[in-house]
């Protein structure tokens, strides 16, 4: 009898062996309930690179990014081309109040009423200040007739008193 318990118990554990193993076998079928991941068989984007069908002539007939900005917008901003002070009114006698920079851009406000000078945006301070007409570029197709006309203020007092006159 302990022969056959011996198979019985082999038995026993060949089929807890087989049940075991049947657990990791793939199934066939996907199981109501469970979620499928099946990839579908077309891609979902695809690219393809198509040569242009007329490519252009030359490289002078290419598109190029032009943005055309109102003229006045850019009559009204010249160029600063040689770096100077800013004056509250035309010339050395007049405190200086700021200083323009080779290369920027400042606001036009008015033509002096004395010849050569220009009345532009003080770009620090934002209040009117005077440059010699040397000092911007502007162009020359620009109308300046209608412009402000700026006079200039009050030349300043001294502040020390005057020097007494010697007496003979």
């Amino acid at each position: 009898m302990l022969r056959k318990k011996s198979y019985r118990n082999s038995g026993y554990g060949l089929i807890l062996i087989l049940l075991l193993a049947a657990c990791n076998l793939p199934l066939q079928t996907p199981t109501s309930g469970l979620l499928s991941t099946q990839l579908p068989a077309t891609p979902l984007l695809q690219i393809t690179a198509t040569p242009p069908t007329n490519p252009p002539a030359s490289p002078a007939l290419l598109p190029t990014n032009t943005t055309i900005a109102s003229p006045t917008a850019d009559l009204l901003h010249p160029l600063v081309i040689k770096s100077s002070l800013c004056w509250e009114g035309p010339g050395a006698v007049y405190l200086v109040v700021s200083a323009v920079k080779n290369g920027e851009r400042v606001e036009l406000l008015g033509r002096g009423s004395n010849p050569g000078w220009w009345v532009i945006d003080n770009p620090i301070y934002h209040d009117p200040c005077w440059v010699t007409q040397d000092v911007l570029q502007i162009d020359p197709s620009f109308d300046s007739a209608n412009l402000k006309i700026f006079y200039p203020p009050p030349t300043p007092t001294p502040t020390h008193p005057p020097s007494p006159t010697p007496t003979p």
